[in-house]
């Protein structure tokens, strides 16, 4: 009797991932899956109910994370990522709570260090070693 229960579950769970591609509802498919072949061999509906549950949370809780980063990888380099590992000059020094400058293909840009009490010369040479926000993160070169 629930075999069409289950089915039909399934077959919803399958056709809203096709229609989102979110990887939100094929855990939900593995779950109907097994709750249906538990339903043809005619378990109690309970049984399908809890073996429902517990496969679509294993599935989704150790599976979604890990399919995610191969689906939409978050690598992607941009030309302000490509600048890591380059110095510049700065153009204004950095103290505290003050960000520095440097220029980039005549582009001025804000910088900061990633050390609280980091304070750099106007001119020194610096390495951007980091991205964070609008700012590049930056350690003296010495």
């Amino acid at each position: 009797m629930f075999v069409y229960v289950w089915l039909a579950i399934t077959v919803i769970a399958l056709i809203i991932e096709f229609c989102t591609a979110d990887m939100v509802s094929c855990w939900f498919a593995g779950g109907g899956l097994v709750a249906l072949i538990l339903s043809a061999f005619e378990l109690s509906w309970v049984w399908q109910v809890v073996a429902f549950i517990i496969v679509s949370a294993v599935l989704l809780l150790c599976f979604r994370k890990v399919v995610m980063k191969k689906i939409n990888p978050n690598t992607t380099p941009t030309n302000i990522d490509m600048q890591i590992g380059k110095e510049y000059r700065l153009l204004s020094p950095i103290g505290l709570n003050q960000t520095g400058s440097i220029k980039i293909n005549d582009v001025v840009w804000s910088v900061d260090t990633e050390e609280q009490a980091g304070e750099i010369e106007q001119g020194a040479l610096v390495k951007i070693i980091a991205v964070r926000g609008n700012k590049y993160i930056v350690e003296e070169v010495k």
